[in-house]
């Protein structure tokens, strides 16, 4: 059936049409995969005959949700691969406080986001190799290979979201989002809390030349 609307569930039974085909079916055939060639129905034309190899019953399903939005308009790149973050780690406190996202499909084009204030991100990839040894019998295995992905980003200061306040008052909730360079918001579903501080603290400057290294200029020693 050409229309069939109905929701895909398990034990159903389909078929995979090849696009911009003429009645091009996936089709098993002696533990091959090959293309089968439907014929229309001479009793419906909403339905095409298949033969069995071409009938494929779903043993399992899933289904998987991605939130985005197009900031700046249409795009004509694929949203995919869409980022997924699983963690979030804060490393340090105060001035030095970075947020690290670990998750899948990160890349050095995306942005991290709290709220609608851009955070000063960097990209990691990190690939670790193990291999097993045996020095009795001079022999090695073969290696296996685990990678990883994460990003690291400046916490911005609380007084970019509460005009006027130099420290952390009360509890303050906001998004973290992450923006692809093309405008593409992806939502995390997860948040950064700001927790409460006792008083202002005291600003390091040593901490602007170690993360923004570019802003400031090498000091000038006097030629003696």
């Amino acid at each position: 059936m050409l229309d069939a609307d109905d929701p895909v569930s398990q034990l159903h039974k389909c078929a995979f049409y090849l696009k911009d085909t003429e009645r091009m079916y996936l089709c098993l055939s002696q533990e091959r995969i090959i293309q089968f060639q439907a014929t229309p129905c001479p009793k419906d034309p909403n339905k095409e005959m298949i033969n069995d190899g071409a009938s494929w019953t779903i043993i399992s399903t899933d289904k998987a949700e991605y939130t985005f939005y197009e900031g700046m308009g249409t795009i004509h790149r694929p949203v995919t691969p869409v980022p997924i973050v699983h963690n979030l780690n804060v490393n340090g406190g105060g001035d030095v406080a970075m947020l690290e996202l670990s998750g899948e499909n990160l890349s050095p084009s995306l942005k991290v986001w709290f709220g609608d204030v851009e955070a000063e991100t960097m990209y990691r990839y990190v690939m670790k190799v193990y291999i097993r040894i045996f020095l009795k019998f001079n022999s090695v295995i073969h290696p296996n290979y685990s990678c990883a992905e994460s990003m690291l980003c400046v916490v911005p200061d609380i007084s970019q979201f509460r005009e006027g306040w130099q420290y952390v008052r009360q509890p303050t909730q906001v998004q973290v989002s992450l923006v692809r360079d093309d405008g593409v918001i992806y939502a995390t579903g997860l948040t950064f809390t700001y927790t409460p501080e006792p008083g202002p603290r005291p600003h390091n400057p040593s901490i602007d030349r170690i993360l923004r290294p570019n802003a400031h200029p090498p000091p000038q020693w006097p030629i003696i």
